[in-house]
């Protein structure tokens, strides 16, 4: 009898833009993160948008995770919101905000807080401190500058919010995969991946997109301490559409590295809004 291969159950993602994750879990959950695909209005971050695609392209978000809540992270919340009626997981200081400017049911809100271990069906999310990039925008500035735009009449103080903290989590599977989603600084996150020992990591860049200094090298440290066995970089978009050839030379230097200390783990930069299965196969 001719042998046939069998799928188990699989991971399904994709990588949209920015932090936006994609997520079909193996019972069908499906989980975005950070809407962020579309922001025309915002003139600066144009290029940085995914040309003709939009919530209606997005294949399902039982679950929406913030990040955090600048533009480039929640641009496109509402649409996704509207259309999926969404539960929207975010940290517990912002969730009145969200509620109040994207009119978003306030029994739709799951707020979470540092520290925290949370159940889903089909996944468990614990949740851990983090801080954002520098960046040089005080109160004042951050308060007129209007990074989004929801015609609410709350004064941008989501974007003020933005600045101060990042919400990273580790995601079990109820089959036992383990995915890491770290943003902004380290924060002690690379002990903590240490103990965490996640399968996936899925990592903003260590600085700027403007920093172009040991990028590899940090990126690498960082994943070589997780010990997991795949890299996702994230929030790279800046540089695959205007340095392509920076970031292809990067990613291979990064599993250059990786492989010069006998690690087995590489990274792998994901073509944007194409998905990938991660499963275990036998033949």
């Amino acid at each position: 009898m001719k042998n046939e291969i069998s799928t188990f159950p699989s991971l399904k993602l994709r990588w949209i833009n920015a932090q936006c994750f994609e997520f079909k879990l193996p019972n069908g959950i499906t989980l975005l993160t950070d809407p962020f695909f579309d922001m025309p209005f915002f003139e600066k971050n144009k290029g940085h948008s995914v040309m003709g695609f939009t919530a209606d392209d997005i294949e399902g978000a039982d679950y929406i995770f913030i990040n955090h809540t600048h533009g480039d992270h929640i641009a496109n919340l509402k649409q996704v919101y509207d259309r999926f009626n969404s539960k929207i997981i975010c940290h517990s200081s912002v969730a009145l905000e969200v509620a109040k400017s994207f009119e978003v049911s306030l029994t739709s809100i799951y707020p979470v807080d540092f520290s925290g271990h949370y159940i889903f069906p089909g996944f468990t999310l614990d949740i851990f401190h983090g801080t954002h990039h520098p960046i040089d925008f005080s109160y004042k500035k951050m308060k007129h500058d209007k990074f989004i735009d929801t015609g609410s009449k709350v004064e941008n103080d989501l974007n003020i919010l933005g600045s101060i903290f990042n919400l990273n989590f580790l995601m079990t599977l109820s089959n036992g995969l383990r995915i890491a989603f770290v943003g902004g600084n380290d924060d002690g996150m690379n002990e903590r991946l240490k103990q965490i020992k996640p399968n996936i990591l899925i990592r903003n860049k260590m600085g700027s997109s403007r920093d172009f200094d040991n990028v590899s090298r940090k990126f690498a440290d960082n994943f070589i301490d997780s010990g997991a066995q795949l890299l996702i970089p994230m929030h790279v978009e800046q540089w695959a559409n205007e340095k392509v050839n920076f970031l292809n030379s990067e990613i291979n230097d990064i599993n250059k590295i990786a492989e010069n200390n006998n690690v087995s783990g590489r990274a792998v930069l994901l073509k944007r809004k194409q998905w990938y299965n991660l499963g275990i196969f036998i033949s």
